[in-house]
């Protein structure tokens, strides 16, 4: 087995050993089977850093300091088109905006807006309830880029295994790939009892996510292997399904909408490389 491939299949491995050890014992917990009392808040969120554990282990494995460092360059590449920045903060605000306006104008209720989902993980004190749960909007979203699912998961992803995975097939069968197995990932938290994610179909999530995968591949190709945009991507992703509820019901319509732009994006730009540059494509 070639070296590069070695590396993808150690990472992957890494990563949901990393995260399922914690994750799976809190799922066996919430059904009574298991004695497991760390909180459930912070079982996620050490779960949810396999991924850029798993990577940075493996880079350093490999390649040392130097290959440490080469994986987190990304980061720092903070200098792109700020039609990208508007794309990655605004993006998904937009489609959820749409995906319920859709819903209701085929008869459904729109959501209340006034109570977003933040507001069960947060409530707000009595002293706060003058600025209302919008208040909160910045430092969740530095929470969710600096110590929640962001940087928990796109060093790993993003960084560590795209890169590998399209310097062996096209972009658009990188993403595919990348994002069944980033679907995959969570499933511990779909069969733990009281998570959000329970109440959830998996299947629609799994094509949620692999489509994330697609316009995640986009938008660091396009920006040459920005870590920083895919970051600020993941962290907008995160912090608006807890400030925009949307209407259960609707998740049907979010999932077309959101494919019917990765069409677009691969007619665009095409299948092997999603972007009109292909400097991504060196052997990482």
């Amino acid at each position: 087995m070639k070296s590069g491939m070695s590396s993808l299949v150690a990472f992957f491995v890494l990563a949901f050993a990393f995260s399922w050890s914690v994750w799976i014992p809190a799922a066996l917990s919430s059904h009574g089977w298991i004695s497991f009392s760390f909180p459930s808040a912070i079982v996620g969120l050490i779960g949810a850093f396999g991924p850029t554990l798993s990577g940075m282990a493996v880079s350093f494995y490999r390649r040392g300091k130097s290959g440490l460092g080469r994986l987190l360059t990304g980061i720092r590449m903070w200098r792109f088109e700020a039609k990208w920045y508007f794309f990655v903060l605004l993006w998904p605000a937009l489609l959820s905006l749409a995906a319920s306006y859709i819903y209701s104008t085929f008869g459904g209720s729109l959501p209340n807006f006034n109570s977003p989902p933040i507001l069960d993980l947060y409530p707000l004190p009595p002293e706060a309830e003058g600025i209302g749960p919008w208040g909160l909007l910045p430092f969740i979203y530095l929470q969710n880029l600096l110590i929640g699912s962001a940087m928990g998961e796109e060093i790993g992803w993003r960084g560590f295994a795209l890169p590998r995975l399209q310097s062996r097939m096209s972009a658009l069968s990188a993403s595919l790939v990348l994002g069944v197995l980033w679907g995959m990932w969570h499933l511990p938290l779909y069969l733990t009892e009281g998570h959000p994610l329970s109440d959830l179909f998996f299947g629609w999530t799994l094509l949620n996510i692999t489509a994330d995968s697609v316009l995640f591949t986009w938008v660091f190709n396009k920006t040459q292997g920005s870590l920083f945009a895919v970051l600020l991507f993941h962290a907008s992703i995160a912090t608006t399904g807890l400030f925009l509820a949307t209407a259960d019901e609707s998740i049907v319509i979010s999932i077309a909408l959101k494919w019917l732009i990765v069409s677009v994006v691969v007619l665009k730009t095409g299948a092997a490389t999603l972007s009109s540059q292909v400097g991504h494509r060196r052997n990482p």
